[in-house]
């Protein structure tokens, strides 16, 4: 066998569905919104804690590598998957379940894995993975999962052992293993007061960085957690006290001394580099102006944009556009709905949409570039006529500022409600229904070929099969008028245009088929295919971008291309 890519800990970032590629018995995409982020439906973009891991680890004299499998695959359609794992090696490889729209993938190649290194340990973490931990144990893929907000102590105790030949029991806060095919549950009480004290050294993340990033935007994680409990959310404070044992503190702040540090590595790129800032909400102004102001200082980022839950003091914007003078600052505002009685039952709804009206005005005129806004269908009383509404009412806010930066999103809480969210636990008493309760129902849900029956909720005010249609009316509007207002070039609506039709076409071909059939007819599936490879073509974002899809911090900068070509050679000939 040709080299290998070799390491004390790889870390493997698996697409939502594996294997999406030549599958033509259910839609791929049907749940995306076309401009809510910049990854494809199966979601390559892997957690902001794989570097924080690997630059952790790193400290301890741990070496410590990022294997991205959806973007190797998504960009080499003909790797031979399994030959490319029997080309890693490690004692230890560990696999992300955050968010749930990765269970289906994420366990499959877990098992590949497994297959390819017998002997190797297999350990799972994030937000879901901490949630079904005990439960994750059925599969005989999984040897353990890490639970928790903050694993950088523990996953290094776990690889510094592994590492030094330890086998059977491991002494591990917060781990849930099997040793013997039994069940060792550690408990979880690593519960950290300061979040990943770790500077994430970017300069270190990408060789040649000065021209690798052709999509120059970076992510900052300042902290953990949230002081609000937004009912929908597995971050909340409500589902933090039950799933991460903690109390009364539930928001966890990295230094800020490591946050200026990370800042100083962030590499100048041929384009205008910008910065998201995860959590911004959850920081106070001090702080925030403390990190623009070290942002500005780098001088080699051009924006930086952030959440506020609450509509931010004219003083404060102020000081903001004071201390970075040289960044074009965007804020994004969650109101989820124009009905203020939606927004306060969303745990949102501080502010009324004139006092948001009159702060988008004054907060242009201190000098914010623009303001971003995100409305969910899936809400508490939230019917089709409200969801049209909050389409009609962000076409007024586009006319009230025609020449500005006010960029309005709508999209669908789809396919899943959180586990561990207050609606997914106590969901009679919101109006919920739950139908997918455990990590392997929804993990046979995401392939099933009727959309409706991926879904694992609906409302006392939205069935199930009401999603979609609506969704894709009100995005489609909203698109058009964003189009007429320009905040939509006119080669990307008509890409939108096309896609959501198409979209509506086949997912409804697909429901009348399996109704009247239980299957698909041939022709039917050849229309299904065609379809996934074109939506793999793109990004998912406003600026619609064609593959190949590279050049992004989250995208495969580890295997080397000797390895990708021994590994993709015989099918690509065959």
């Amino acid at each position: 066998m040709s080299s290998k890519v070799k390491a004390d800990l790889i870390l493997v970032h698996a697409p939502a569905i594996y294997d999406f590629r030549n599958r033509d018995d259910f839609v791929l995409g049907w749940y995306s919104s076309q401009e809510s982020s910049n990854v494809t439906p199966i979601f390559e973009m892997h957690p902001l804690g794989f570097l924080s891991i690997k630059s952790f680890m790193a400290e301890r004299g741990l070496d410590v590598k990022i294997v991205n499998l959806a973007s190797l695959m998504l960009k080499n359609p003909t790797l031979d998957v399994e030959k490319l794992l029997d080309h890693l090696e490690a004692p230890i490889f560990g696999i992300d379940l955050h968010w749930l729209p990765h269970c289906q993938g994420s366990i499959e190649v877990a098992g590949l894995l497994k297959k390819a290194h017998p002997d190797s340990f297999v350990v799972f973490g994030g937000i879901v993975s901490t949630y079904y931990a005990r439960e994750m144990m059925q599969y005989p893929q999984i040897d353990g999962v890490i639970r928790g907000y903050d694993t950088l102590e523990p996953f290094a105790d776990l690889v510094g052992q592994i590492k030094r030949g330890q086998r059977g029991r491991y002494d591990v806060e917060n781990l849930v293993y099997k040793d013997k095919g039994e069940m060792v549950d550690n408990g979880h009480s690593y519960t950290p007061e300061v979040l990943n004290d770790v500077a994430i050294d970017w300069s270190k993340m990408f060789p040649k960085t000065s021209s690798l990033l052709n999509m120059p935007n970076l992510m900052v994680l300042p902290n953990t957690g949230c002081q609000q409990s937004c009912g929908w959310c597995s971050g909340s404070r409500w589902a933090y006290q039950r799933m991460m044992n903690v109390d009364k503190k539930t928001v966890f702040h990295r230094r800020s001394e490591q946050l200026n540090k990370e800042i100083l590595t962030f590499p100048k790129t041929e384009s205008p580099l910008s910065v998201y800032t995860l959590q911004a909400y959850s920081e106070s102004s001090p702080r925030l102006l403390s990190y623009l102001e070290a942002v500005n200082d780098s001088g080699v980022v051009s924006s930086v944009s952030f959440e506020q839950f609450r509509l931010t003091k004219p003083s404060v914007l102020k000081q903001m556009v004071d201390v970075a003078p040289n960044l074009d600052i965007y804020i994004n505002l969650s109101p989820q709905s124009h009905d203020v009685e939606i927004s306060r039952l969303t745990g949102r709804g501080t502010y009324t949409n004139e006092e948001m009206e009159t702060w988008i005005a004054q907060a242009l005129d201190i000098g914010i570039k623009g303001v971003y806004l995100w409305y969910t269908i899936g809400m508490p009383k939230q019917t089709h006529e409200s969801v049209m509404e909050t389409v009609a009412y962000s076409r007024k806010l586009m006319q009230r500022f025609p020449n500005d930066k006010i960029v309005p999103t709508i999209f669908g809480m789809v396919p899943f409600l959180d586990p561990g969210c207050q609606w997914f636990e106590e969901p009679d008493a919101h109006g919920y229904t739950v139908f997918h309760r455990d990590l392997e129902t929804h993990r046979k849900a995401l392939t099933s070929p009727r959309w409706h029956d991926a879904m694992n909720y609906e409302t006392k005010w939205m069935k199930r099969k009401e999603f979609l249609p609506s969704m894709y009316e009100a995005m489609q509007v909203m698109a058009n008028d964003k189009a007429e207002f320009g905040r939509i070039t006119k080669r990307s609506i008509d890409i939108v245009n096309g896609r959501i039709d198409h979209l509506r076409y086949l997912t409804g071909a697909v429901d009348e088929a399996m109704t009247l059939d239980g299957k698909l007819p041939d022709g039917l599936r050849r229309e299904v295919g065609r379809h996934n490879d074109e939506i793999l073509s793109y990004a998912a974002d406003v600026a619609l971008v064609k593959k190949p899809l590279s050049g992004r911090w989250y995208d495969d900068h580890t295997v080397p291309q000797e390895i990708i070509d021994a590994c993709t050679r015989d099918r690509a000939a065959a």
